[in-house]
C-alpha cells in the first residue's frame, strides 16, 4: 500500500516539487538546455550555483554564447566543469551589427573555437531574428542568421534559435535552410500555430520560466501540443525566473518550477517530464552520459 502511495505521488508534479523542497533533491536527471552562467551576476557564487544544480539531480547545463567573447567564456566554463557544462557558440541577432572585417573575423573565430574545442561545443547559437529591439536592421540580422545556419551545416552541429516578434521570417529562413539543419527554438514565445510549423519542420521547442506567468495562457496552450520527444527545458538564466521565484535572479535549479508547470498543463508527472526532456536534450546535442 505504501509503495502504491509513493508511486501515485510521483505522478503529481505539485506534490513532488513540495517534497523536493522539504526533503532535498529527488535526484531525477535534469538538464538546463539554455543558460548564461558567465554573466557577471554569477561572479560571486557561480560555483555554488552549479553545485546546487548538481546536488538537485541536474546532469548538465548548456551555456549559450551571444558573441565571440562570450562564446569563449562558455567554452571556459565547459573546460572547468567537463561533462557537466557544455557550450553553444554563436552571434546573437542583436549583436550582429558589426563592421565587415569584424563580422567576418567573428564568424571565422566561431568556427575556430569549434575546431579547437570539439569536445565542449555542442551547438551553434544563439542565432536568429529579433524584431523587438530596433538597434539592428532585419537585413543585417538575416545575413548573420543565414551565414550561421550554413556554418552549422558545415560543422554538423545543431542550432539554438532566438526568435522574438519575427516568427514568420525565422520559420521561412529555417525552411529554406533545409532539413539537414536541425535545432531548438529556445524560450518559445510564439503561438500554437507557430509551434506547429516549427514541429512540422522537425525542430524541438524549449520552454523557460515565462510559461509559468499568469498571463502566459498562449504559451501553456502551445506547450500542450509539443510531442514528448520534442520538448526541452531551460531557464535562460539569469533572466525569466519562474513565477514562484519571480523577481529573483534565475538559475538552473529553478527549472524545476518550470517543469512543474509544464507537467501540470501536459498531464505529466515531474519524473516523466524531467526524464523525457533530459533524454531529448541528450539526443539533440549528442551529449554522452556521464
Amino acid at each position: 500500500m505504501l509503495d502504491r502511495w509513493k508511486s501515485d505521488q510521483l505522478q503529481c508534479p505539485r506534490l513532488q516539487f513540495r517534497l523536493w523542497q522539504r526533503r532535498g533533491p529527488l535526484k531525477i536527471p535534469a538538464i538546463d538546455s539554455h543558460a548564461h552562467l558567465y554573466f557577471d551576476r554569477f561572479d560571486e557564487d557561480r560555483q555554488e550555483v552549479i553545485s546546487k544544480a548538481k546536488d538537485s539531480g541536474f546532469v548538465g547545463i548548456i551555456n549559450i554564447g551571444i558573441d565571440l567573447e562570450t562564446s569563449q567564456k562558455v567554452i571556459q566554463l565547459a573546460r572547468e566543469y567537463p561533462g557537466f557544462c557544455h557550450a553553444a557558440i554563436g552571434l546573437h541577432p542583436t549583436h550582429s551589427q558589426l563592421e565587415e572585417e569584424e563580422y567576418l573575423e567573428t564568424l571565422s573565430g566561431i568556427e575556430s573555437l569549434f575546431e579547437e574545442n570539439r569536445e565542449h561545443v555542442v551547438a551553434i547559437g544563439e542565432i536568429g531574428l529579433d524584431y523587438y529591439w530596433k538597434d539592428v536592421s532585419p537585413e543585417v540580422q538575416d545575413r548573420a542568421f543565414r551565414d550561421q545556419l550554413k556554418l552549422a551545416r558545415k560543422l554538423n552541429l545543431p542550432v539554438v534559435i532566438h526568435c522574438r516578434e519575427a516568427w514568420s521570417d525565422t520559420l521561412d529562413v529555417i525552411e529554406q535552410a533545409g532539413s539537414d539543419v536541425i535545432g531548438v527554438f529556445h524560450c518559445f514565445g510564439g503561438t500554437v500555430e507557430e509551434a506547429r510549423r516549427a514541429l512540422e519542420l522537425g525542430w524541438y521547442i524549449s520552454f523557460a520560466g515565462n510559461v509559468t506567468y499568469p498571463k502566459a495562457e498562449d504559451l501553456r496552450e502551445a506547450a500542450k501540443i509539443v510531442p514528448a520527444d520534442r520538448l526541452l527545458l531551460e531557464t535562460d538564466s539569469p533572466f525569466l525566473a519562474p513565477q514562484q521565484v519571480r523577481g529573483k535572479r534565475n538559475e538552473p535549479v529553478f527549472a524545476l518550477h518550470t517543469a512543474e508547470t509544464l507537467g501540470k498543463v501536459r498531464g505529466q508527472g515531474l519524473r516523466e517530464l524531467l526524464e523525457g526532456t533530459t533524454e531529448n536534450c541528450r539526443r539533440l546535442f549528442r551529449l554522452t552520459r556521464s
